[in-house]
């Protein structure tokens, strides 16, 4: 995809990315391929990496949502982040005469408040047209990568995240088990030589509890493995807060199989266990499993 190409699907938006007008462009994006799709969002991620370049930290820069009479805000972290999105929606003449002169930011009040949903409706044209879920950050907030050797070494952390979400809420006791569990092993020598030997920087890992079928994905992409794990989220059901630290032990012991297989890594080591993570007795298991039993004729019967 040449620049020409990408920039006039930006005209699309019609000057700002927000809920109304990007559908257009998620249609059109959807229309062309997945190959496409991705063109499209490497080159939205390198224009906004040459906005990050230009000196627009500190700005102050209204928003077409700020209260009438309110002083603009010089923006920063997140904020920046949408601005530079917005930038980018405004279009080709406003993107490159605000990069000659970062100053003329200010003689427009911007849109920012819904611009990242240009970085959706990639993602979602993504979906659309591949029937895969777009794998890690979106379009735009990729981690920048690192250069040099690809050995870790202890200056290189963390090389690992985890990221439990679901459409209900995760049980307390499993999801600090999770970042427990994932701190012990960013601190293992161990753990740092195994991943030493991927091609990879870094390992990025999603875990969703829905309702929906479960499923496994492991995709390298720009330097990363991004990998998306779909749990049902009855797993939760009936154990205490002992048995739910056991069980995210164990579910991160089985997903970083999997990911060593998909990329034909060595056997990962053990999976550091805390001690109040404690699997359920099998009477407790009998009792969870009758109870499971009793829910689902309950469910035939109503």
């Amino acid at each position: 995809m040449t620049e020409e190409e990408f920039w006039s699907l930006i005209d699309l938006l019609g000057g700002a990315a927000n809920q109304r007008t990007t559908p257009a462009l998620t249609e059109t994006l959807a229309q062309q391929g997945k190959g496409r799709v991705e063109e499209f969002a490497d080159l939205l991620a390198e224009n906004l990496q040459r906005l990050k370049s230009e000196p627009l930290s500190g700005i102050s820069v209204r928003d077409v949502n700020d209260p009438s009479g309110a002083p603009p805000v010089p923006l920063f972290g997140d904020s920046l982040i949408h601005l530079h999105f917005a930038v980018v929606a405004a279009g080709s003449s406003h993107f490159q005469q605000i990069r000659k002169n970062p100053n003329q930011v200010t003689d427009f009040a911007w849109d920012f408040s819904e611009s990242d949903s240009l970085s959706e409706a990639v993602s979602t044209a993504y979906e659309i047209t591949s029937g895969q879920p777009w794998l890690g950050p979106l379009p735009g907030f990729c981690i920048d990568e690192l250069e040099g050797s690809n050995a870790i070494t202890a200056t290189d952390f963390p090389w690992l995240s985890l990221a439990p979400h679901s459409e209900n809420d995760i049980p307390t006791a499993y999801f600090e088990t999770v970042g427990i569990v994932v701190e012990m092993i960013h601190t293992d020598p161990q753990w740092r030589t195994w991943w030493s030997r991927a091609e990879q920087r870094e390992l990025s890992i999603e875990i969703e509890y829905t309702s929906q079928p479960e499923r496994n994905n492991v995709t390298l992409r720009r330097g990363q493995a991004w990998a998306s794990f779909r749990r049902n989220n009855s797993r939760f059901r009936g154990l205490n807060k002992n048995s739910l630290a056991a069980l995210a032990v164990t579910d991160i012991e089985e997903i970083l199989t999997l990911v060593s297989k998909s990329l034909g890594l060595p056997t990962p080591p053990q999976v550091p266990r805390p001690a109040h993570a404690t699997p359920p007795t099998r009477k407790h298991e009998a009792a969870r499993a009758r109870l499971e039993e009793l829910r689902q004729r309950h469910r035939k019967h109503s």
